[in-house]
Formats: C-alpha cells, structure tokens, sequence
C-alpha cells in the first residue's frame, strides 16, 4: 500500500512540474515587457502609439493563429451583435494599452509599476460598484493600505510634506481605472464564449480600430532607422503579451487560482528590480516600504473572498499588464 502511494505522490508531483513551469513563464514575461517598453521609448523614434499598436496586432495575430487550430467553431459562431460588444469591451480593454503607453513615455518604471499594483482594488471597487461582490472590513482595509504604501513609495520629498507625481503617473492610474473595468464588465460574456474565442474577438476589433488610428494620426517611424534590438523587443511585448494569456490558462487547468495569484505577487517586485538593474531606476528604502505596503494591501483584497479576486485577474489579467 506504501509503495502504492508513494508513486500517486511521485506522479501528482511531477504533473505540477509543467505548470509552475508555465506559471513561471508568466512571472518572467510579465516582469519584462513593461521594462521593455520603457527601453523601446527611450532608444526609438516610435511613437507611442505604435508601440501600442504592434503590441495589439502582433499579440491578436498570435491569438488568431492558436484560435483557429483550438476553437474555430467559437470565431464562426460570433454575431454582429456579439462583436459590438466584443468591440466596446475591447477598446476598454485592450484599447487601454495606448494609454498606459503614453503614461510610460512620461513616467518610469518603477512608478508604473506601483500605480498598476492596484488593480485588484478597483476591481474590487468596480465589483461592488455593480452588486457583484461586497466590500468587507479585510478588504477595505487592504485598499487603503495598498493605496497609502502607493503614495508613500512615489513621494520623494514626504519629509518636506510636498507629493511630486511625474505627468504620466495620472495616465497609468487611467490605464489601470479602464482594465479593472473591462475584468469587471467583461466575465459574462467571456465565459459564454469562451476565453480564446473572446480574447481573440477583442484583440482582433481593437487592432483594426487602433491600426486605423495610427496610420491617420500617429506620426510613421523612419523603420529603416530601427535597431534590430528594437524590432525584436517590439516582438516581444507583442508575442509576451498573447504567450502571458495562454501559459496562464496552462497553469490554472492544475493549479488552483490562490497559487496562481500568489505568484503573481512576484512580478512587481521583479519589475522593479528589473528596472533598476537595467534602466538605472533609482531604488530607495521609501520605494522598497511602499511596494510591500501595496503588496500586503492587494494580499487582503485578493484574498478576500478567496474564491472571487483570483479567478476575475487571473482570468483577464492575459491583456496586461503592463
């Protein structure tokens, strides 16, 4: 009977194998795509509005192509009415993208980080906001407390009692107002259809509008003048952000999604760290206190109710990030 159970063990362990690889894929892919946008910025003459773009129709076309081998059927049985509301869901969604690189071309890392750190308190906000979960004590208290461990970490001169915000910290805050609302308003309708058929329906909407918009009014990049450091990092954060949604769906078929969003947990900190060690981001202990302050707050909220906040960020988070 030992030896019996001893090999169930050996056998459930080696299955977690493949997802907590998956799981740490997105950590990795998370971590780096917002400090790789900072990088395409400053060493391009992209503007940000192409950089959203090619983030946008390089991750739907790689949705696409997964789309159309796994769910087929799900594409082909859309409506126009079903697109209409795949199109207002993604301009919320996936259209923010442009937003948050805006904000990114005025603002750094570490900054934009921290504001999208608060996530799960919107979605939570947003949530109760639609009678679709209750505010508990637990978690309003994380709110306050990942919003304070906020302010504290992007106040340089707190001792001087003066708050300094870079001009694109308001964007980024946007950024993460329109993707809390999108998770929110858009689990219905994504587990009707199903998360590739819906995902890729919106990316796809989006791409087309955006694209549009880039080439009336966004100002064409001498391509010839781009770097090969530059093409293959537009590449990735076009490629990570598709991958990100597909390695998390991988993970959450074995894990359950308190683990999964405890993992997640790392990708702040990593994107920090990150930044540092690459763009030369300063690093202070005030930084350091308000990152852990927002990362116990988001904990609380996250985690209560268990079963709610993770499955809602997991399930939609594939567009972020960052």
């Amino acid at each position: 009977m030992s030896s019996t159970s001893d090999r169930e063990k050996s056998k459930e362990s080696s299955s977690q194998v493949v997802p907590v690889l998956c799981l740490l894929g997105v950590v990795a892919l998370l971590s780096l795509i917002t400090p790789t946008m900072k990088y395409v910025l400053q060493h391009s003459s992209l503007t940000f509005l192409s950089i959203a773009s090619g983030r946008i129709v390089i991750g739907f076309l790689f949705l696409a192509a997964v789309t159309a081998c796994l769910d087929w059927k799900g594409l082909r049985s859309l409506s126009l009415a079903d697109g209409a509301r795949f199109g207002v869901l993604g301009l919320l969604g996936v259209g923010s993208y442009v937003v948050a690189a805006y904000g990114l071309l005025y603002s750094n890392v570490t900054h934009y980080t921290l504001i999208y750190s608060l996530l799960p308190t919107f979605t939570a906000f947003f949530s109760w906001c639609l009678a679709k979960d209750r505010l508990t004590s637990s978690s309003m208290t994380g709110i306050a407390l990942s919003w304070t461990g906020c302010l504290l970490a992007l106040s340089p001169n707190l001792g001087t009692g003066t708050i300094e915000f870079d001009f694109g910290d308001p964007l980024v805050l946007l950024f993460t107002c329109m993707m809390a609302a999108h998770i929110v308003l858009s689990m219905s309708i994504v587990r009707h259809h199903g998360v590739l058929t819906a995902n890729t329906a919106m990316f796809g909407i989006t791409a087309v509008f955006i694209s549009g918009c880039t080439v009336a009014w966004g100002e064409a990049a001498p391509t010839a003048e781009l770097s090969w450091t530059v093409w293959v990092a537009v590449l990735f954060v076009g490629l990570g952000t598709a991958s990100v949604f597909l390695l998390r769906c991988r993970s959450l078929q074995s894990l359950t999604p308190a683990t999964v969003g405890a993992y997640h947990n790392f990708i702040p900190i990593c994107t920090i760290a990150i930044a540092h060690l690459s763009l030369g981001e300063p690093l202070s202990a005030q930084t350091i206190t308000g990152a852990l302050a927002v990362f116990l707050g988001t904990e609380l909220v996250r985690r209560r109710p268990a079963w709610w906040m993770p499955s809602i960020l997991l399930r939609s988070l594939g567009w972020r990030a960052q």
